[in-house]
């Protein structure tokens, strides 16, 4: 289940959040500016819903703080405030908030705030992922490509020594099977590369991605 954190010192806003948001999502609320930036390090949340009068340290300032941290920048965060003039949006959105709603709000409203939110964020992290699994293809192309032609040398010499040495003692014909039973290895270790570089990840529950490397 996706988390939620909701920073805001009202008691209501914390309590309508709760009636539409429970049940759908995981909630954690805290009361003040500092709990909240502590909170969102301790457990970091897929979405913050943020008001911007807060105790200790006001909302756009902990907007700042989290975007100004690589492991938090990218949680999307939603004002949620009294405030509705246009110098106040443009302040939230400057300090780097996805998105900003006026309270009074409409509770469906919000719920569908959040969901297209949560929705932009895994699409997001799933862009991610697939960028990654490019990279590795391609990587996996090219070690298969590298390692590949040289080995294919080697199997030809091989197999010239091996006839023309046919006569030689026990040991060293041991010697060059032993040689070829390494080389088998090698060429295992290209095959498995070029399995990777056509590999798929695999869609889960919750927006989790894998990548089964056992297969390789």
């Amino acid at each position: 289940m996706e988390k939620i954190l909701v920073i805001d010192d009202s008691k209501i806003t914390q309590m309508l959040v709760a009636e539409i948001l429970t049940g759908k999502y995981e909630l954690d609320f805290q009361d003040d500016g500092l709990a909240g930036i502590t909170a969102v390090k301790r457990n970091p949340p897929d979405l913050i819903l943020l008001d911007i009068h807060l105790p200790k340290m006001d909302g756009y300032d902990v907007c700042r703080t989290l975007k100004m941290e690589e492991k938090t920048r990218e949680i999307p965060i939603l004002f949620i405030t009294s405030m509705d003039s246009a110098l106040e949006r443009v302040k939230g959105f400057e300090a780097g908030a996805e998105d900003y709603v006026v309270k009074p709000f409409y509770l469906e409203e919000l719920l569908a705030r959040v969901k297209v939110h949560l929705a932009l964020r895994r699409a997001k992290q799933q862009a991610v992922e697939l960028e990654r699994l490019n990279v590795f293809k391609e990587m996996a192309v090219a070690l298969n490509h590298e390692i590949n032609n040289p080995l294919t040398t080697v199997y030809a010499y091989l197999h010239v020594l091996q006839r023309e040495l046919s006569d030689f003692p026990e040991n060293i014909q041991q010697s060059l099977l032993g040689i070829h039973k390494e080389l088998g290895r090698i060429r295992q270790i290209t095959e498995r590369l070029a399995f990777a570089s056509k590999a798929e990840k695999t869609c889960y529950n919750g927006g989790i991605t894998m990548i089964d490397l056992q297969k390789i």
